[in-house]
Parts: structure tokens; sequence; C-alpha cells
């Protein structure tokens, strides 16, 4: 007999990080993220596949690095060398390279606030890197000595980039030889994914240094000229932007981007063509999002623009990722390989050859070598076979119906012996965001649930990205309101199964999930138990301890608090705490800024002297990520505890 899914898979679960393909389409080198029990962290290593030749068929891969955390490979453009990151012994990050001709890595770079990003220059002599800058400590500390932290700003903190202050990322260009900097940026504001025109002569980069920064998250891309120095914009019409490619002639740029401050490019932005002097025009519909990065820290999925101006991309579409195709001059996009899993990383070759990873339903991420737009996808890794040939996963069903003119989609999870003439518990799952997303691949939280025996329910209410800005927007200033009723009719349509034990509910979710699922608990006594991770709970005071408090709160409630304070206390799930008659389970990271701890401990005291059944975890050390990608050790007990809440109550 098969066994089932425990919050002990997070020891065992490896996964591809990145990849790059090599320019003449022969070689794939990635990244391996593995977890390792003793330090209860990750090792990360990069290796190496021929993609031609003898092995081509079966290719067999080989380890090129035995670093702990080597991530982010790049190969140059003449297909020489890859680049990597890898932390130094200050725990900060530079940039190495390693000769394909054979030898040993060599780091480049000696940046003091690390190196976040970085590309290659076009004649492979160098890099444009992105690293922090710190204009109140020119001098590098000790990792002793204690410093304050000036802070002059709003934006003074950043759940992954850590304690800001004045600190602001620039870039660099970095000689390959000499290792020699040259800091190429410097305005008030963070800089970002970089990408140089075709002959090298201009950098186009992100930049957030615009006026009231603080207040609001909108950017413009930027190009300098190198021999000048001179930035222009060139995004005017544009919000924001997540992504940036060159056009072959290097007189355009193809950019994910928003022309709406309400829809942020990371979520819900089109492909956009822009020059000097001339208003963007779209090139992609609504009907997909395409894949960006994060600004100013991460470059996102290669897109790929051919001289017949065909532009190649990655994309999401109701919950599932495709590669799409498009062309300058037209509007709309055609799939081109249907993927239907979650894509999470791309890279293309000079023909036309790519490397991809993505997750599916049943399986984590692993990564696939194929040819576009012909030809299947063929896996270079398998990471996990063995330890899923011996497990039951759960399957899924996904479902839809119709409340006020809107297509609700939902996924549902099962447990792996279902049977359909028992009736079984089931657990209500809502996602981040509120512009995340349930996607179409494999979730250790959804799985371990089931596997627990419990039907599981996950919802995309209106709100959630990858459907269009039309499903996305009505979520704005309407926390709590049709969301949650998108939410409830959901699980009302489950509950009419005969299978369902409607006596048995029970819900969780994190982050926006955490919010709506004390919002729920404070109006409903439908659910026999609740766990709630990281919550907001209190949208006031999240406004002024979140890191992006005041600009996420003014977008999404419609104005400061200071202007709208009855409108933050009735969306506060904390207005409602004498309502709540569910016992509540509170998960929270001590070190999460984006949303703070102090959201769950004014819901535990408040709940707590109102004499309700509620207790509460803090978890040394984590930040708002720490479930996904944090500790072991803290991601197991996260899942071993949310499992022994429902179990006790439900």
């Amino acid at each position: 007999m098969k066994g089932l899914i425990t919050p002990d898979v997070v020891y065992e679960i490896g996964s591809p990080t990145a990849a790059t393909i090599s320019p003449d389409g022969i070689k794939a080198v990635y990244a391996i993220s593995r977890p390792d029990r003793e330090s209860h962290k990750y090792n990360n290593t990069l290796w190496m596949m021929d993609l031609d030749g003898d092995n081509a068929s079966k290719p067999i891969p080989s380890q090129l690095t035995r670093g702990y955390s080597d991530v982010s490979p790049r190969f140059s453009p003449d297909g020489t060398a890859v680049a990597f990151i890898r932390g130094d012994s200050g725990g900060r990050n530079q940039i190495w390279v390693l000769p394909m001709s054979g030898g040993e890595a060599k780091v480049i770079t000696c940046i003091p606030g690390g190196v976040r990003d970085f590309v290659w220059k076009p004649d492979s002599s160098g890099f444009a890197a992105v690293a922090d800058v710190d204009p109140d400590n020119h001098e590098e500390i000790c990792e002793e000595e204690i410093s304050v932290v000036p802070v002059s700003r709003i934006r003074f903190r950043h759940d992954e980039l850590g304690w800001r202050g004045n600190r602001s990322t620039q870039i660099f260009s970095i000689d390959i030889h000499s290792g020699i900097a040259k800091q190429l940026t410097s305005a008030d504001g963070d800089q970002g994914i970089p990408a140089w025109s075709p002959d090298g002569s201009k950098l186009a980069y992100i930049s957030d240094a615009i006026l009231e920064r603080d207040i609001y998250e909108g950017n413009e891309v930027r190009v300098l000229d190198i021999k000048s120095g001179n930035s222009d914009c060139w995004s005017t019409g544009l919000a924001d932007a997540c992504s940036i490619t060159w056009t072959p002639d290097g007189e355009r740029l193809a950019v994910v981007a928003s022309d709406d401050a309400r829809v942020h490019s990371y979520y819900q932005g089109s492909i956009y063509i822009i020059s000097p002097h001339s208003d963007p025009i779209r090139v992609t519909d609504d009907d997909v999002a395409p894949i960006g990065g994060s600004h100013p820290a991460k470059s996102g999925p290669t897109i790929l623009i051919d001289k017949e101006e065909r532009i190649l991309f990655t994309g999401h579409s109701r919950g599932e990722s495709h590669l799409y195709e498009a062309r300058i001059g037209d509007y709309g996009q055609r799939k081109l390989k249907k993927i239907g899993a979650q894509i999470t990383a791309c890279d293309f070759d000079h023909g036309k050859g790519l490397v991809i990873i993505y997750s599916a339903p049943d399986r984590p991420a692993e990564l696939f070598h194929g040819q576009t737009p012909d030809g299947t996808m063929q896996r270079i890794t398998d990471l996990n076979s063995d330890y899923f040939s011996g497990l039951r996963v759960a399957p899924q069903e996904r479902f839809s119906m119709t409340r006020s003119g809107l297509e609700i989609e939902s996924i549902l999870l099962f447990p792996p012996d279902f049977d359909p003439s028992k009736k079984y518990p089931l657990v209500l799952n809502i996602h981040g965001g509120p512009h995340g997303l349930f996607a179409n691949s494999f979730d250790i939280t959804r799985q371990a649930l089931a596997s627990h025996g419990y039907i599981v329910l996950a919802v995309n209410p209106r709100g959630t990205s990858t459907y269009g800005r039309d499903y996305m927007l009505p979520v704005l200033e309407d926390w709590g309101g049709e969301d949650y009723n998108d939410i409830m009719a959901s699980m009302d349509m489950v509950c009419e199964r005969p299978y369902v034990d409607s006596e048995r509910l029970g819900v969780t979710g994190y982050s926006y999930g955490g919010y709506m699922t004390t919002w729920i608990v404070g109006h409903s006594d439908r659910f026999k138990s609740a766990v709630v991770g990281a919550p907001v709970t209190n949208l006031s005071s999240f406004y002024g301890t979140s890191d992006i408090g005041v600009r996420f709160g003014e977008r999404e409630i419609g104005a400061p608090n200071y202007m709208i304070k009855e409108e933050y206390d009735y969306r506060s799930p904390i207005t409602y705490a004498t309502k709540v008659s569910t016992p509540v389970l509170l998960l929270h990271g001590e070190s999460d800024l984006r949303c703070p701890i102090s959201q769950s401990e004014e819901y535990f005291v408040t709940l707590k002297r109102l004499g309700k059944v509620i207790d509460f975890v803090r978890f040394p050390g984590q930040n708002h990520g720490f479930p996904r990608i944090g500790h072991l050790k803290m991601r197991k007990e996260y899942l071993t505890r949310m499992l022994a809440w429902l179990d006790c109550y439900i």
C-alpha cells in the first residue's frame, strides 16, 4: 500500500529553481534546490545537461558546483561561460563565473551591498548588476558592529529585502576581467531589472525614483546612454513595468507593464512596445497575463523577440501557464504550446529552442526542454520520482459557477483513497493577495490536507489575477464583500454533494487568505475550526506597520486611513471579534514585514479577552514567505499544527 503525504514532505522535495540554455541550444545549466535535514535549510547547486549529440535522447546530468548557495545561472552571449550568484563569507551574494572549457568557478564581484540580480553585456565582457547602496554608511560594517538605521521615508522596510533604512538598489557595470564595479545609477529610489541594448550602447532599467514613491507603487522604464550618462524615461503613459526586452534593432523595448495604476503588472500586465517620444502600443489582450519579474530584485522569464518581430513569451491564463506568440504591429496573441501547469522559469536559445520549469497538480516542478513551435517537451530533471512512487497523490477537479456575471472557478482536491459512497469533512482553503491565485500546480498545503482525509476546496474569487482585469478589479474597495460571497457560494455548491459532510467544515488561509479566514469566522458560525496564517486583522494599524501598508492600503481600500477611518474599521476582521464562535489558531512569522506579527497579536489579545477559543504560535526568524521557502523545521511545524488544530475541532 502506498503512503500518504505528511508534513515531512518539506524535507523530501527537490526542485529546479532557474535554468539557462546555451545560445547554440546544445547545453542547459540549471540550479537545483534540495532540502537538508541537518541544517533545515536548502542546498543549491548547479548542474549541466547535454541537449544534443549521442546522449540527447537520454541525457545524463553532470554537477558543476558543490556550493550551498549557487543560484541564477546565465550563459554568456558567446556561450563560453556561465555566470551565477553565490554567497560570500559574509553572506552577501556575489557574481561568479564558470568557464565551459573547464576549470574552477571564479568570483568576479566584491560589492559591499551584495548582488541581487545581473545580466551579461552583449559582448560577454561583463555585467550590469543590481546591488544595494546605503547612503548613510559608506564603509563596510563588521558583522559584530551594531549600527543605527536612519529612516527618512515611508518605505524603509521590505519583507524580502529586509530593513532598508535609506538604502536603495542601484545598477553597476562590472568588468569581467578586472572585477571593477562602476555605479551607473544614483537616483533616490530602487533601480533594477537591467537590459542591455544589442550593441551595448544603452541600458534600459526600471526605476521607482518617481514623485511620491513612498505612496504609490508606480515605476518607469528608463534608458541610460552609456557614453553620455544621460537617462530618459521611455514609458510615459504606463503606470508600472516588471520586465524589459530590446527589439533586435535596438530602437524599441517590449515591456510587461500596466497602463492602469489599479492593476499591478506583476499580477495582470500586458506586453507593450515603447520607444522615446511615442505612446505605448499594447500588443497582448486581457486573456493572458505575461510572466514578468519582481522589481527591483528579480528579473522574470526570458522574452524572445526575433528579426521577424515575433514575440515569444510565457504567460498565465485562468490559473494555467502556457507558451505564447505575439507580433509587433498586431494586437492579441496565440497559444504556441499548451503547458497547463504553472511555469516558474523559461529561457530561449538563438534557434528558439527553450528550457522551461513548471509544476503539475500531481508533481512538483521539473525542468523540460523543447523546440518552438513544434515538438514535445522532454523532461530533463527527475528529482522526485522515487519519493512519489511510494505515495498516493490527491486527485483534483476544476469546476466553475456564475455569480453576478462572472465565472468563478474553483479547485477541489479529494483524499487519495476517496470513496464517493462515504462522507468527508471539508476544509476551505483561501489564497493570498487578494490578487494571488490557486494555480494548476502542486501545492503542499492542499496535498497535506487531502492526504489527511479532508476534501479541500480552493476558490479563485473575484480579485484573483490571470482571469483578466474585469475579474481582478472588483475586489478594490470591497474586501470582504463580493469576494467573500464568491467563496461562500462555491462552498455552498460543494456542500450539496452527497459525499461532503456539511456539519464538519474547516477553513484556513494565509496572508490575504488569513484576512479572509478571520473575516469569515466573524461573519459565519458554520465552521468548526479555523487556522489563520499571517493575517491582516486591523487595516488601520496595517496601514502604518506593513512594508506596503500605505500604497497598498490606499489602492485597495480607496484612501488614507485617516480620511476614511470608518471604512478601514468596517473592512477589518477585528471589528467583528465579538461574533466569533469558531476555535481559531494563529500562525505567524516573527520577522514578517508584509503582514506584521502585531496583526495576530491584536487579534489574539482581543479574542482571548473575550473568552474565545484561540491559540497563537510564533515562528522565530521567519518572514512572510516562510511556509513556501523558509526554514524547513518551521515549514513542517506549520503544517503539523494546522492539521492538529483542524483535527481537534472538526
